[in-house]
């Protein structure tokens, strides 16, 4: 490894010098942020695969593998065509822990029996919502969807996993005076359904994440963590303009147990 500051290095800036994260899993806040010295644990550092998904599906083995060597221990699975039993056993391999499989609007309103069997077959501990469809971003649409996530995440523990929806900006558009985030945080079921914070797109929508996991509790198991400079484009984590330190904070408050680096766009993804 070098000694830059890049993905390739699993020591990232989380914040704008304010926090480090190291290979050691700690995150140090300097005495104008906390007083604290946050630990991250190593298990619980990842990389969720839609940052990687050309060079995943082009090379699978030797992508995971790459990512293994940089000193991730999980993703998250999405945009890999391949069988469930396939990832399962390439996870395996690789020893990267898959922690959540992202699915379709239309997985959980469709045969979500035969996508919840894709998830238990790799092994995953929660499915997640990548997004709604965008007609459903008002405030009777998103009342269903969280109805709909509910049934899903009821469906979803019987098997012994757990459901989680992941946010865009869309989820903090203000309709009608309300804030559709508060519509999802609100009716569904804390036992049922739980969030993945995507802090790169909250950040981008205006959204304090201190804020969001002071407000909302033991919601938030998993994070996309992710960085914008802040003018519309996504950069690097800790070059841009998400206060890392600040948000996670308030990590423990909000019952986060992983970490996922991404980056929706894909310049030289494992850099």
């Amino acid at each position: 490894m070098d000694d830059g500051v890049t993905r390739r290095r699993v020591l990232t800036l989380l914040g704008a010098g304010a926090a480090t994260l190291g290979m050691a899993g700690v995150a140090h806040a300097d005495p104008g942020t906390s007083r604290r010295c946050r630990r991250i644990p190593r298990h619980g550092i990842g990389m969720h695969l839609y940052t990687v998904r050309d060079i995943l599906n082009a090379d699978p083995l030797g992508t995971l593998t790459t990512l293994a060597d940089i000193g991730y221990k999980c993703v998250g699975v999405s945009a890999f065509n391949l069988p469930a039993a396939e990832i399962r056993d390439l996870c395996r391999q690789t020893r990267l822990n898959p922690v959540i499989l992202h699915v379709g609007h239309g997985d959980i309103t469709g045969d979500w029996a035969a996508k919840l069997a894709d998830a238990k077959t790799i092994g995953v501990k929660w499915v997640v919502t990548a997004s709604f469809p965008e007609d459903m971003y008002t405030v009777e649409g998103i009342r269903l969807a969280a109805q709909q996530l509910n049934e899903a995440g009821r469906e979803a523990r019987k098997l012994g996993m757990g459901m989680l929806h992941h946010n865009h900006d869309a989820e903090f558009r203000v309709v009608d005076g309300i804030n559709l985030s508060d519509i999802l945080f609100g009716e569904t079921d804390p036992r049922l359904v739980g969030f993945e914070l995507d802090l790169g797109w909250a950040t981008r929508a205006g959204m304090d994440g201190w804020q969001l996991f002071h407000d909302n509790p033991k919601r938030f198991p998993v994070l996309h963590v992710k960085d914008h400079n802040g003018q519309g484009a996504w950069t690097d984590v800790g070059q841009g303009v998400v206060p890392f330190a600040h948000i996670f904070d308030q990590a423990d408050r909000a019952g986060v147990r992983y970490w996922l680096v991404e980056r929706d766009d894909q310049p030289a993804p494992v850099d």
